[in-house]
């Protein structure tokens, strides 16, 4: 299973149980993040482009943070959201 992160076309391999933000973290791509990876800043904050259906359901910190903060439906905290399957992602600054 992998993760695109477009635009830039990059693809990684994911481990099992890694979050989105560890695997970017391990691919040296920036990815924001205040918080330590706990959920509560939002700042990574990814836009699921497709593969919706790979990603673990949100969290109940995703979906409490997600609601504070208006996440658009297509948004999943990358700290929180762990890939199942083949998706891709992107954020507003890449």
């Amino acid at each position: 299973m992998s993760v695109t992160l477009a635009p830039m076309q990059l693809t990684i391999s994911m481990k099992p149980d890694e979050t989105l933000l560890d695997a970017a973290r391990r691919a040296s791509v920036p990815l924001g993040n205040s918080c330590g990876g706990v959920g509560i800043c939002a700042r990574c904050r990814v836009r699921v482009v497709s593969g919706a259906d790979q990603l673990s359901p949100p969290t109940a910190i995703e979906s409490r943070v997600s609601a504070q903060r208006n996440l658009a439906a297509d948004e999943r905290l990358a700290c929180q959201t762990v890939v199942l399957g083949n998706c891709t992602i992107t954020t507003s600054y890449w």
